[in-house]
């Protein structure tokens, strides 16, 4: 066991602190980290304290990454896990991370999903099938995806689809057989269910 004999600033990386224990250099670490575990001059230091500055120094770089990340778009908890297992952090180092994004709401797959309906829709209107799997695709359990579609009725999916098709036909030249049927197999791909689909063709038969 050693004592901590001066804590400095490093010159390149001046948020950065350099810890020297009995004279000598012994690690750096980020300035949040001297002061979230009430670093100072003076007080003992052993192995115990390194393992523990090195942990927080880990956990500090991981959440640095996952802020990143949620600084394109706002992410699923399933995406920041796996996007960080990727990065070579440890699992218990990212499930802190998660706990500590999820407790300040950053990270919530009940507003993530609901998001992520809204804009796809406004976007690129698609079906419920597709956004379902979109959101299963992005680690979303069944339960969320379900309470996440529950904006998109039966009658606002007819009325996306109604807008994909009209746009889609005012491109081609009628609607014969050959193109109902190009029409039916790309609102199939946009993950509208054959119901809303058959009510698109009565309605467009009808204009």
């Amino acid at each position: 066991m050693g004592k901590i004999t001066a804590i400095e600033p490093q010159k390149r990386r001046g948020y950065r602190r350099s810890i020297f224990v009995d004279g000598e250099f012994l690690v750096g670490t980020h300035e949040d980290i001297i002061v979230a575990l009430g670093l100072g001059v003076g007080q003992s230091f052993d192995d115990d304290r390194l393992v523990e500055i090195l942990k927080a120094e880990e956990i500090r770089k991981a959440r640095e990454s996952a802020f990143r990340l949620l600084g394109y778009r706002d992410r699923s908890v399933s995406e920041i896990r796996k996007r960080l297992i990727g990065s070579d952090f440890p699992e218990d180092t990212v499930e802190e991370v998660i706990k500590q994004l999820s407790g300040c709401g950053l990270l919530n797959d009940e507003k993530f999903s609901r998001g992520w309906v809204n804009s796809r829709t406004a976007a690129k209107p698609m079906g419920r099938t597709r956004l379902a799997w979109e959101l299963r695709s992005k680690g979303i359990d069944a339960s969320t995806v379900e309470e996440a579609l529950d904006s998109l009725d039966e009658d606002a999916e007819f009325q996306l689809a109604l807008s994909v098709a009209q746009k889609k036909i005012g491109k081609s030249d009628g609607f014969d057989p050959d193109s109902k049927k190009r029409l039916g197999s790309f609102l199939a791909r946009r993950g509208f269910g054959w119901e809303v689909i058959n009510r698109v063709f009565e309605e467009l038969l009808h204009e």
